[in-house]
């Protein structure tokens, strides 16, 4: 997604400087907020696994503390 959106951004800038220097700038400001696009949903990613993963691992904690206390109360 990323290679395809370079390419298609390229192509952009190439035919836009041949129309118009304004249609440059213009095509710069899309690849900008196409660029910000990856970061937001990169970092919302990061913290979303992270997340993830302190809750299964609070979960598993909480299992273990269950079946030790059920082993112990059988002893």
């Amino acid at each position: 997604m990323l290679v395809s959106s370079i390419s298609l951004m390229s192509f952009f800038v190439i035919v836009g400087f041949d129309a118009s220097p304004g249609v440059l700038v213009i095509g710069i400001l899309v690849f900008l907020v196409m660029t910000i696009q990856f970061i937001v949903y990169g970092t919302h990613q990061s913290a979303t696994s992270s997340l993830h993963a302190w809750r299964a691992g609070a979960i598993s904690i909480s299992n273990t503390a269950k079946r030790l206390r059920g082993f112990l109360r059988g002893v």
